[in-house]
């Protein structure tokens, strides 16, 4: 990355490091260390950078994660991966062999393919919950299917968004530039691998209507929430 690439925040953070690194053990004096150590503390306090936050800079790379090999019945980890991508801070897509793909900091890409495996999980087991009460054969079966799964996962996507889209008083200064950081080295990752997303176009399926009412109902029994202390804390997923 340049230096005109580079935000005003990413600028301030090499900053901090180069005064950070201003130790007797690379030559400096003990004066010189203490006030370099000084103006770094003041920088941080002022502009409330972490150290978490200058980690995230300086060593975490983007890596993409793909999706352990299987079946993706009735294309539900498909329909939830935009969704889980955007929540773990993490861009999701499809390669050339067909496989979903999280690209963004290990932490995080990590956490998405987690949470994918485990909320297209509870989806499958509340689908054969569903379809044990109903006897439908052929295609009005594949209609059930359909509807009960585009009903699922879509309310599954849409809370999902709906915690994505905190009040700006909710989320602090610290935090929106952790956003930004990674948003950037993600964009620069997709440019060293000439990597071009583009929107899926949903495709119409036919589904039942009451099929889909019961899995919008179901999504909202799945739980989940960001973890306490760190994106990489458990999750809960399942039954509320």
């Amino acid at each position: 990355m340049t230096e005109q690439q580079k935000t005003e925040r990413e600028k301030l953070l090499d900053k901090i490091r180069a005064l950070l690194s201003k130790t007797t053990e690379s030559g400096c004096t003990e004066g010189e260390y203490l006030a370099a150590l000084a103006k770094a503390r003041a920088l941080m306090d002022t502009y409330e950078v972490t150290e978490a936050e200058l980690r995230l800079a300086k060593e975490e790379g983007v890596v993409l994660r793909k999706e352990s090999t299987g079946t993706d019945p009735h294309q539900i980890k498909w329909q939830m991966s935009s969704a889980v991508g955007r929540f773990c801070d993490c861009e999701a897509f499809r390669d050339r062999d067909g496989k979903l793909v999280f690209m963004g900091l290990p932490s995080d890409t990590q956490l998405g393919t987690w949470l994918l495996d485990h909320l297209a999980a509870f989806v499958l087991t509340e689908l054969a919950s569903h379809l044990m009460g109903d006897i439908a054969i052929g295609m009005p079966r594949r209609k059930v299917i359909n509807g009960f799964v585009d009903g699922i996962t879509g309310r599954i996507c849409q809370r999902l968004r709906e915690l994505c889209e905190k009040p700006p008083a909710a989320v602090s200064d610290n935090s929106r530039a952790l956003v930004v950081i990674k948003g950037t080295l993600i964009k620069a990752k997709l440019k060293e691998l000439s990597i071009r997303l583009c929107n899926s176009r949903g495709s119409f399926r036919q589904h039942d209507e009451s099929s889909f009412a019961a899995g919008r109902s179901a999504g909202d029994r799945a739980s989940f929430g960001r973890p306490v202390s760190g994106r990489a804390a458990t999750l809960r997923i399942g039954p509320r």
